[in-house]
């Protein structure tokens, strides 16, 4: 099974813009992944810190160093449905150091339905020197009563520095495996599996 998910990944560099795409499908109904999907938008808004358990389990720091070369401490976050408005605190780690602390990236967030798929989008409009421009959509689409598919598309282009310094071996180093990762944690609570930081040991 992991073998398929790892390989459903496709990500393309143009224009110095990463283009990342992925996909997978739910051993449960679309109303069960949208139950999840609104369980982890209320942690964002009520209790930000019960989101690394429930839904970024093993995506922090890896015994593999080269997955670390790049990635994102979240420190704070605010999430306004009603504003369609969004709000993180990172820190930045390039080879396990700090690098960036305090990197505030607001965004619009809208959540739709399109005939019976969910589709969020994400409009990054402010990243500091971190992002240049960034969008991304995640959507449910039911295949059957007791099926679904998840998906994902994210669109970054990063700033100036980090352009030099993340490259598509970096990129898929450090970010690819992460954004599936996430995307198989909603698949797998939605299916009534915890993956949380132990469940990812074991992988």
């Amino acid at each position: 099974m992991f073998f398929a998910i790892l390989f459903s990944v496709l990500t393309t560099l143009s224009g110095g813009m990463f283009h990342t795409s992925y996909e997978t499908q739910v051993a449960a109904g679309a109303e069960e992944c949208n139950q999840v999907i609104d369980s982890m938008i209320y942690y964002l808004q009520t209790d930000p810190e019960m989101l690394s358990d429930r839904f970024f389990g093993g995506l922090g720091k890896q015994e593999d160093t080269k997955k670390n070369a790049f990635y994102l401490i979240w420190k704070e976050s605010e999430y306004i449905p009603e504003k369609q408005y969004s709000k993180l605190v990172l820190d930045v780690l390039v080879d396990e150091k700090p690098f960036l602390k305090d990197i505030m990236v607001e965004s619009t967030v809208t959540d739709t339905m399109a005939g019976n798929q969910r589709d969020i989008r994400v409009d990054i409009h402010y990243a500091g020197s971190l992002i240049k421009e960034a969008y991304g959509t995640f959507h449910v689409l039911p295949i059957s009563e007791n099926s679904a598919t998840m998906g994902m598309e994210v669109h970054v282009k990063f700033g100036w520095f980090f352009r030099i310094f993340i490259t598509r071996k970096v990129y898929s180093e450090t970010i690819d495996w992460r954004l599936m990762r996430f995307v198989t944690n909603l698949k797998l609570r939605s299916e009534g599996i915890v993956a949380d930081d132990a469940y990812w040991e074991n992988y």
